[in-house]
């Protein structure tokens, strides 16, 4: 297995957790902040900050990213991400609520960026479109069955349990990309 193959494989599993963990998180977490709120106006006004941040980050990480490799912003956003899901369950106030908005937007606009430039370091011209169309299916039924089964977990053991899980998830696969090698040949360098 080339270099490029192994770390294709080792990205596809690390996000493919990533992906799992997501699919708990994200219908919750919006109910979560909705109810947090307890208003429409702080929901939208959560959702945006949230969105802000994500695109401002996301305008000038990729370009970090060039110049200092993609794997130490991808652990960075990996951990912090896991800390911030944790730390949804001990938050008392709308601004605490807002600040951890902000910091999600940072953390999810790094994790896609590195995750989609890896995504491009780790493929080949010829057989790119097809190589990141298996990627984005697996994770993607992931993420569905995983937001379809989440009920059942929330139904059981509550919904904290789910900000949990995602964290401890989200460690696993912080700890996966470890292993990726970004000194060595990428495909479109090779």
């Amino acid at each position: 297995m080339n270099h490029s193959e192994r770390n294709y494989r080792i990205l596809l599993l690390a996000n493919s957790l990533m992906s799992f963990a997501i699919g708990l998180f994200i219908p919750y977490w919006l109910i979560f902040i909705k109810n947090f709120g307890n208003s429409i106006e702080s929901f939208g006004f959560a959702i945006g900050l949230m969105m802000l941040s994500q695109s401002a980050t996301s305008y000038f990480v990729g370009g970090y990213s060039d110049k200092l490799g993609r794997k130490i912003f991808a652990i960075i956003a990996g951990f912090i991400f896991a800390g911030i899901a944790i730390a949804y369950t001990f938050i008392t106030s709308l601004l605490q609520l807002y600040v951890l908005q902000i910091l999600n937007g940072v953390t999810e606009a790094v994790q896609n960026t590195m995750i989609t430039a890896m995504l491009g370091d780790f493929t080949d011209k010829a057989s790119r479109g097809a190589r990141v169309g298996r990627y984005q299916a697996i994770t993607g039924v992931l993420t569905a069955l995983t937001m379809m089964g989440g009920g059942f977990i929330v139904g059981q053991l509550g919904v904290k349990i789910i900000f949990y899980i995602t964290a401890g998830l989200y460690v696993v696969a912080t700890v996966i990309i470890f292993y990726i090698n970004e000194s060595g040949p990428t495909a479109h360098q090779a």
